[in-house]
């Protein structure tokens, strides 16, 4: 029974390899391929259409010249299988254009994949496909004119145009195994469809020098090489396309979701402005009113009603220094934030409120203040002040002791806010100067302001060239350090 499924298998074999050597079974075989190349060119074309990618360019034409050659190869087959061929008298000639429309399809799809090596030298590598396109037309040509008038045979023109297309393909061999393709993701694929590809025309160019003419057994078996070997590169270009779609994909999401993060943002920031400023009229006025009710202005006040007074007043001033925290973020984002320069008492920048506003919540407050003329922004470097120490309560607790320590060297001065309270995490410690940034953590998050004081902080002393640091350990406090070189 196996020796009888053994025959039926190779007696099918020689049928089917009969009959793809007549007419009717090339017809059939060009059919079939031609039906296959244009929908591939219909599925590149419709891609390049989306992304003028050159590399697709030189796809469609590969495949367009393989169509093109199987479509006028299935016309005049088909005249022969079915009546009789006026071409028979022109069978050289067709043989030469149908070999000429081969080697362009296949430079044509080694220049798609060779073109990322060359993609820093487009116009370069698109002269060179060009040159070579029109130098192979024209041996091609010299090569029917050859055979044509006699001087050359028509079994070695035959292994010419083998060894021609079989010098193609090497080149991307020698290409892409040099290593000059690195970013080829499919290589394995292109490689093994030229592999293929190659056999066909590199066993005739031996044939031909060992027996001085191509055996039409291996013509028989070359058959479906060519096929075999475009199926694989057809992987290899679906594969990169599906992968780029997917690439293209996942960057227009990434871009979609940069594009509202930045409507996000600048909603933000338009909020912040106007807020911002609406608010700061109103607590402006408040001020006003308050001062003059402190003062009596408008009648003498009870003792309860000045400590009353005095808490609203002081409430009012730290929102007041909020907004102006909102402000100068803004005007940092925008570069639009110019500095003041003068020549001050560095103690100055001390603000008294915010220390009488660490002894009311029970804090030790100690300064170490040396007296010392520096230059800056004086407004700016006292909210550098303001920002520390008004960390420097929130996250200290009723008994916890503040200093305050500031002083100069002959290349540097320096602004010091030291406390005890619950310490910043290790793992926070590099974001705490980012904007908007907010520890998370059980003891704090009652204190949580929001997230500003620190990055203004950093931006104004940055303006300055200087540079803060800060030690901290959990559970023992913090320590912000302002060091600002002198100009």
């Amino acid at each position: 029974m196996a020796l009888g499924l053994e025959f039926l298998d190779i007696t099918s074999f020689r049928r089917l390899a009969f009959f793809l050597g007549t007419p009717a079974g090339e017809l059939l075989k060009r059919a079939v391929e031609m039906a296959f190349y244009l929908l591939i060119v219909y599925m590149i074309f419709t891609e390049y259409r989306q992304r003028q990618r050159r590399d697709y360019k030189y796809l469609a034409a590969g495949f367009f010249a393989l169509f093109a050659r199987n479509a006028i190869l299935s016309a005049i087959l088909f005249t022969d299988v079915f009546g009789p061929s006026p071409f028979t008298r022109f069978s050289v000639a067709l043989f030469f254009l149908d070999q000429t429309l081969e080697t362009i399809a296949l430079l044509s799809l080694v220049s798609a994949f060779l073109f990322p090596v060359f993609k820093e030298r487009t116009m370069r590598f698109q002269g060179l496909v060009a040159l070579w396109l029109v130098g192979l037309g024209l041996v091609h040509l010299g090569l029917y004119t050859l055979v044509r008038n006699g001087l050359v045979t028509l079994n070695l023109g035959e292994a010419l145009v083998d060894s021609i297309q079989a010098g193609v393909l090497l080149l991307s061999f020698f290409v892409i195994r040099k290593g000059a393709y690195p970013n080829l993701k499919f290589a394995r694929s292109v490689l093994v469809a030229f592999a293929v590809y190659l056999a066909g025309p590199l066993s005739n160019v031996i044939s031909y020098l060992v027996i001085g003419h191509v055996d039409l057994r291996l013509r028989v078996l070359e058959h479906p090489l060519p096929f075999i070997s475009l199926f694989l590169l057809l992987r290899a270009v679906y594969l990169n396309m599906v992968d780029k779609a997917g690439l293209y994909s996942k960057l227009k999401e990434s871009e979609e979701t940069i594009a509202r993060e930045k409507e996000l943002s600048q909603m933000k920031d338009n909020f912040i402005s106007i807020v911002s400023h609406e608010l700061r009229t109103p607590i402006t006025s408040m001020k006003l009113y308050l001062s003059l009710l402190r003062e009596g202005r408008f009648g003498k006040l009870s003792i309860r009603q000045g400590k009353a007074m005095k808490t609203v007043y002081d409430e009012s001033t730290r929102l007041s220094d909020l907004i102006n925290d909102l402000l100068t973020i803004k005007k940092m984002e925008s570069g639009k934030l110019e500095l003041e320069m003068s020549t001050f008492d560095l103690p100055e920048i001390i603000d008294d409120l915010y220390v009488r506003i660490a002894k009311e919540k029970g804090l030790k407050v100690v300064k170490h203040a040396n007296h010392c003329l520096v230059k800056g922004d004086k407004n700016r470097l006292k909210q550098v002040f303001i920002n520390l120490m008004n960390n420097a309560i929130k996250f200290s607790s009723k008994g916890g002791k503040i200093t305050i320590s500031c002083g100069s060297s002959k290349a540097e001065w320096w602004l010091s806010v030291s406390d005890t309270g619950v310490g910043i995490p290790p793992a926070d410690l590099p974001k705490i100067f980012d904007k908007f940034y907010q520890v998370e953590d059980a003891l704090t998050r009652k204190n949580q302001g929001i997230g500003l004081g620190l990055a203004i902080v950093k931006q104004i002393v940055e303006l300055h060239g200087g540079s803060v640091d800060v030690k901290s350990k959990l559970g023992k406090g913090s320590t912000f350090t302002a060091w600002i070189p002198k100009t």
